[in-house]
């Protein structure tokens, strides 16, 4: 990019006021296409429907652009149909907003539509338009059966929606780029002509000075991969709208960073890792404006500030837009990823009214924002303390292994037809003189984040294989542990190799090891688990979904991977007396397990209410409290296996 597009849209207008693009004759790249296929080919599998398209319209025609590669889908990339015959996406263009038709043969309006002959009754689609307002076409789904597009997936086609729109506003920004420069040629070209040859080379020697401060002018206030303005840029600009702003405004400062992008580098390259980056830059300049300015200011991070109203509703729009823009997956290549994201937001005047101060507020607020899995944080009077509590934890956590604070907890899982202890569930425990117990969930997603989970990882392999093989001698019967693992674990090519060697190690069986894996991780990388997954089940060893039923794509995962265990979130089971939707949406998951012939746990279980609902609809195994809490591995033994050994 040798110019930055990171300018407000006044400027904008200045720039090319006396320039008109033709958007019809505006070429999307291959490379475009491509992402956009993957899109809609990712659509298609999330909603379960046969057709999701890209349509351009033209002057007396409008076009399959890209159409998903889906069975069922009738719709052929190039096909054209002419306009003026009440075409859906027709409908949607005119109308410039959401057509929405579960089914055309019951809607009067839409019984006749040309598409029905195609066998497609049920539609949804949004207008894409180029940034001048003109239109491109669409981006819709349709079905050929009846099918109510439910909110959650006419949201998700928004959000693509915005995508989308993101990259024409690109090609649209190239466009008058090139039609601006070959004006400039022309009259570079024409003066040259007019004048003699020595104020040619004057000028041809004025050109080369000023390109070249320029450039170096450049390169000292922007980002060289993406364009935007750097961190010495930002804040320059910072400090001047500080400067500037008066008592009826606020300044917002958004802190953005992308969640274990170094992952991202390492497991599908630097160029693909640029490449995501280059994206969102993109998806982030469609909202700078005068009040708006956007900045990269290292690796993964990025700063939003934008100068409005007081209002609360302005802030959280703000944030709103910045997130749909990290949710949206990126289509790189062969590959459709999603980054999960982490975001910090200060505010002047009410935490400063210094460019370096706010800055940093914010970015300890991301800091919180990502230690607790949230979307996005506030600075505020304890995110300062909270920092300093998690430096206080990493600082001792850092020497846990080696003073040997860290140890495990076994829970049993029960058999809930025969009620004998088949195995357990190794779950780690941290015991600091100083802090005291620390709660897991206080202590993992920091020791992801400082490289410690696998060495962390390896300790809780080590003591929880070696403990089972014990208790497995001891009862002369199989006896299952199951052992949660990381995304960071997963992505070592030779994980499966390593716990290989640590099953024939500690001789055991892999059939008695389980590996209980999230959602989150599946989400991360789902090309990097499927593989993983593939090798530990050639191995003999189980993988168990934790955490079912929590997750918005839960279902599609079963589709796409083969578990041998399902675990049914403890939310569902700690409510099942009390709501009745909970009780229905248990029946359905353990229906679901039975189905496709996995085992089923209903973690959490802590009352007699509990055990007999799940027992009635026939669940495999239980793990809670009613059955026995986490204890250590000597109390389990005086617990369980020498009751199971008489």
């Amino acid at each position: 990019m040798p110019y930055n597009f990171a300018i407000n849209q006044s400027q904008k207008d200045r720039l090319f006021a006396d320039i008109a693009i033709d958007t019809d004759k505006i070429v999307v790249p291959q490379v475009m296409v491509d992402n956009w296929q993957q899109t809609l080919d990712l659509l298609s599998e999330l909603v379960d429907t046969p057709a999701a398209l890209i349509m351009r319209v033209h002057q007396t025609d409008i076009e399959v652009f890209t159409s998903s590669r889906t069975q069922g889908n009738p719709y052929k990339k190039h096909d054209k149909d002419s306009l003026g015959h009440g075409l859906y996406c027709e409908t949607v263009i005119k109308g410039g907003k959401e057509l929405h038709i579960p089914n055309a043969l019951k809607d009067k309006d839409w019984d006749k539509n040309p598409d029905i002959k195609l066998g497609m009754i049920a539609y949804c689609g949004l207008p894409l338009r180029w940034p001048d307002n003109s239109a491109f076409g669409t981006i819709c789904m349709l079905d050929n059966k009846e099918h109510n597009y439910s909110q959650s997936f006419r949201s998700l086609l928004a959000r693509f929606q915005n995508g989308i729109e993101a990259n024409l506003v690109t090609l649209y920004q190239q466009a008058k780029l090139q039609l601006h420069n070959q004006e400039l040629e022309q009259k570079v070209q024409q003066r040259t002509h007019e004048l003699a040859e020595l104020s040619g080379k004057l000028i041809k020697e004025i050109e080369n000075r000023t390109s070249t401060e320029t450039s170096l002018e450049y390169h000292k206030s922007y980002d060289p991969l993406t364009g935007l303005p750097n961190r010495i840029n930002l804040i320059n600009s910072l400090s001047t709208m500080l400067e500037e702003v008066n008592r009826k405004e606020k300044i917002s400062v958004l802190y953005l960073g992308l969640r274990n992008f170094k992952s991202i580098n390492d497991s599908y390259g630097y160029l693909i890792g640029d490449k995501i980056l280059t994206i969102l830059s993109h998806r982030l300049q469609h909202y700078a404006d005068e009040n708006t300015f956007i900045a990269r200011i290292a690796g993964a991070e990025f700063v939003i500030i934008q100068a409005h109203k007081p209002s609360n509703n302005e802030t959280n729009k703000l944030i709103n837009k910045v997130l749909n823009c990290c949710n949206t997956p990126f289509g790189v290549a062969d590959f459709v990823i999603t980054i999960p994201s982490s975001m910090g937001i200060a505010q002047a005047p009410i935490d400063g009214i210094d460019a370096a101060i706010l800055l940093q507020k914010a970015g300890a607020a991301m800091t919180i924002s990502k230690a607790d899995g949230s979307t996005h944080s506030f600075f505020n009077q304890d995110t300062q303390a909270a920092v300093n509590l998690r430096y206080q934890l990493e600082s001792h956590l850092v020497d846990a292994l080696n003073k040997n604070e860290l140890s495990l907890h076994y829970q049993p899982f029960i058999n809930l037809k025969t009620q004998k202890v088949i195995g357990a569930e190794a779950l780690l425990r941290w015991h600091n003189p100083i802090l005291g117990n620390v709660a897991p969930d206080r202590f993992i997603a920091l020791a992801e984040r400082n490289g410690q989970i696998i060495d962390i990882g390896n300790f809780v392999l080590h003591t929880a294989l070696a403990q089972a093989a014990k208790w497995c001698r001891e009862l002369d019967q199989e006896f299952k542990i199951a052992i949660n693992i990381s995304p960071l674990q997963m992505r070592n090519p030779r994980f499966s190799e390593h716990i290989a060697d640590l099953l024939t190690l500690y001789q055991l069986p892999p059939t008695a090891l389980e590996l209980e894996i999230t959602e989150g991780m599946l989400m991360q990388d789902e090309h990097l688990a499927h593989n993983a997954i593939q090798k530990l089940q050639e191995l003999g060893i189980r993988i168990s979904l934790d955490d079912f039923g929590t997750g918005y794509s839960s279902l599609s995962y079963l589709q796409k991977y083969s578990f041998d265990t399902l675990k049914i979130d403890r939310c569902f089971i700690s409510k099942l007396e009390e709501n009745e939707q909970d009780r229905e949406l248990t029946k359905a998951i353990i229906a679901i397990g039975k189905k496709l012939n996995l085992e089923v746990i209903a973690e959490g279980v802590e009352t007699l209410e509990q055990d007999a609902f799940i027992r009635h609809e026939e669940c495999d195994l239980g793990q809670g409290y009613l059955y026995g809490k986490p204890i250590t591995a000597t109390q389990f033994e005086q617990k369980f296996i020498h009751k199971q050994e008489h």
